[in-house]
């Protein structure tokens, strides 16, 4: 709802009211199965006969329902209402406004509770599966896995764990648009918000009654402060010359964003209130009979089922959290050249203030560190097991929401016009720019502290290029139109769209963990002066029941130092730890061809119009086979796999074997190249016809 209203010759007021709801549950397709989630590594059997297999390292086989499908619910609405009040006094133009936003969420987030199976090898799970179809679908006893996990609900009558997010934002804001002279105008303006939490989250009394790292204090039923943010700013606009031939334009100031609301429900929900977890490995498996079943539900959920007293997968909302906000600055020039050109210069530089931050109060301090007397690679290492690495043993996680003011971004864009004119129009531009931060997070409290990247463990971060930086992007468009008639006739137009752009930064980490920390695939990789100065293990394959040697370790360093050699970013790091997305995909470059063709016909006294059009998407891939075909880093995440984690049996120093990369014929073989192409439905050209009736006018 809008109203604009004249007060007066001078005062006028625009009033906008507005109801926003979306919901975004998601289920399983209509008539699927509720099946557990089943991983199966690749662990061979041992040398001794029947006596079991060796711990896979990687996943072969993942099968079975996705953990985060059943259970996931999202409905979210928002009520917005806005006022603003103009004065024109003068050379001054006053608004003042005010701005009012509810917003409301119910979520729910129930990973696991399908069931989660992990095995060493697809005979344990074959195994495992026929003891409990001969036991009547109850679980196995003999044959176990080698980690069983089930999360159920803990109210009364299970029933569904929602987390409910109620959320009010009061803004007020005040400007003064000036103007100084006729060709130079001043922009001065202060916002000031109030965000407030209602009281929807559900007190651990357990939890309440622990400590955590640094002698911290949690009450899972304490919202975030209510938090009040000011946003001062300045803008101006000069036209240097007062024939508009040349314009500089530029501002500064602090901004506030909204953060996804999920964040903070994520608190809600991780209160080891709402739901129970099962997550059992080695003897525990046996004392809570947590063998294979394909209805985990019927056997494990308890019988009465309340709240769990351990065994929480805790997050928390650090009581100080506040909206995210950046001081942002910008200067520009606009410059009318020649022949009709006009041509833009314009940075911008923006620090974060108030930015988003994981860590996890559970964590425990390091233990060591590594053995890098050959290596060089001496990172702090972990105790290496939950009860070591766990401040409250009955505590998974202690994920904290808080606030950084680490990171930046900055710009530079140059721009090229030119305005329409006989048929004719274009423009291309450049932009560099960098941004770093000490993570880019998703959406779960745990998993956006799990994907942190890092050398010291994911509590003590570096400042690094971010996720979402895209250091080179070009952008360029070209029109031609060819009219027949103006009332009459038709029209051609024939355009050209062109991007190149590198983006996607990737890091180089280890695959499985190197540093105990109880996470894998977080630790970047160590580049040693040379690959012997590593201890690599022989890689093996079971065939028939004897070893065969697939690599030896020799072959494995040969092949390493071969890599790191034709990776232009690893060769400069001998010696030293590789930087969080320090790598970026190679520049990709896209040209998009659109043809319309318009005919304009009377029928009946009236003009109606039919369009024509023809689009070909990645054009370039049309020129040649080889263009436009983006790429992705081969073996990043596991060109070195940690098949021997250190421990005392190896004084402290790892083994590792060398990963593999495939090939477009599905040959596997040693990791040697950086980048491999993609095959997907955007890697070729696509093209698409529209036809268009315009009735009559």
């Amino acid at each position: 709802v809008e109203l604009d209203s004249k007060l007066s010759d001078k005062w006028n007021n625009n009033f906008i009211a507005g109801y926003d709801y979306q919901n975004e549950d998601r289920d399983m397709q209509k008539g699927a199965s509720l099946f557990p989630t089943i991983d199966i590594k690749n662990g061979v059997p041992n040398a001794l006969p029947l006596t079991g297999y060796t711990t896979g390292n990687a996943t072969f086989i993942s099968a079975g329902l996705d953990p985060f499908t059943k259970g996931n619910l999202l409905d979210y609405s928002t009520l917005h209402i806005t006022n603003n009040l103009t004065r024109h006094s003068g050379n001054h133009t006053f608004v003042l406004g005010a701005n009012y936003e509810r917003f409301k969420s119910n979520n729910s987030f129930f990973p696991g509770s399908n069931g989660a199976y992990v095995f060493n090898s697809l005979d344990e799970f074959y195994l495992a599966a026929n003891e409990s179809l001969a036991l009547g679908g109850a679980p196995s006893t003999a044959n176990l896995p080698v980690r069983t996990q089930f999360r159920y609900s803990a109210l009364p009558g299970g029933a569904e764990p929602l987390q409910i997010l109620k959320s009010h934002k009061l803004d007020l804001y005040a400007q003064d648009e000036i103007k100084v002279y006729s060709n130079f105008r001043v922009t001065l303006g202060i916002r000031a918000s109030r965000v407030s939490f209602e009281d929807t989250a559900l007190e651990n009394t357990a939890v309440t009654a622990m400590t955590f790292a640094n002698g911290e204090k949690f009450n899972t039923g304490e919202m975030a402060k209510t938090q009040y943010l000011f946003e001062p700013r300045l803008g101006f606009n000069l036209d240097v010359t007062g024939d508009a031939k040349t314009q500089v334009r530029g501002g500064t100031g602090i901004f506030s964003g909204r953060p996804p609301m999920v964040y903070l429900s994520n608190a809600i929900g991780g209160n080891g209130v709402l739901t129970g977890l099962v997550d059992a490995s080695g003897d525990a498996l046996i004392a809570g009979n947590y063998g294979f079943t394909a209805n985990p539900s019927q056997y494990f959920t308890p019988s009465t089922t309340v709240a769990p007293t351990s065994n929480f997968d805790l997050s928390f909302t650090d009581r100080n959290f506040k909206f995210p906000q950046a001081w942002k600055t910008t200067l520009a020039i606009d410059q009318k050249l020649p022949f009709g050109f006009v041509g833009t210069v314009e940075g911008i530089f923006s620090k974060n203030i108030n930015e988003v931050f994981y860590y996890n109060s559970n964590l425990a301090n390091p233990v060591g560190t590594l053995n890098g007397s050959i290596s060089g690679d001496n990172r702090p290492v972990f105790a290496g097991t939950d009860a070591g690495n766990r401040i409250n043993n009955g505590v998974i996680n202690g994920i904290v929401l808080s606030n950084s003011n680490q990171g930046y971004f900055y710009s530079t864009t140059f721009k090229l016009d030119y305005p329409y004119k006989n048929g004719l129009w274009g423009s291309v531009s450049y932009t560099r720019s960098f941004a770093e931060d000490l993570m880019s997070p998703s959406s779960t409290a745990s998993g956006n502290f799990n994907l942190i990247r890092s050398v010291n463990g994911n509590n003590s971060p570096m400042l690094s290029q971010s996720n979402n930086s895209a250091p080179h992007r070009i952008v360029g468009v070209l029109g031609y139109k060819i009219d027949y008639g103006r009332k009459l006739g038709g029209a051609t137009s024939i355009n050209l769209g062109y991007i190149g752009e590198q983006s996607s930064p990737f890091s180089y980490t280890y695959s499985g963990n190197v540093n105990g920390d109880g996470i894998n695939g977080n630790d970047l990789l160590y580049i040693p002066n040379k690959a012997s100065d590593l201890r690599f293990v022989d890689i093996t394959q079971n065939v028939g029941g004897s070893t065969l040697v697939l690599y030896t370790a020799a072959q494995q360093e040969a092949a390493f130092d071969a890599y790191i050699n034709q990776d232009s970013y690893l060769s400069t790091k001998r010696g030293q730890y590789v930087d969080r997305n320090a790598s970026v995909l190679p520049m990709l470059h896209k040209i998009d061809l659109s043809i319309t063709q318009d005919v304009y016909i009377k029928i009946g006294g009236k003009k109606n119009s039919f369009q024509f059009r023809a689009d070909i998407l990645n054009f370039t891939n049309l020129l040649n086979r080889d263009w436009g075909v983006t790429q992705r880093a081969s073996v990043a995440s596991n060109l070195l796999v940690v098949s021997q984690a250190p421990s005392s049996s190896n004084n402290y120093i790892p083994g590792y074997q060398m990963g593999f990369q495939t090939d477009e014929q599905g040959k596997r073989y040693l990791a040697k190249e950086t980048f491999q192409k993609n095959a997907s439905i955007t890697d070729v050209w696509q093209a698409q016809f529209t036809i268009r009736y315009t009735f009559g006018k």
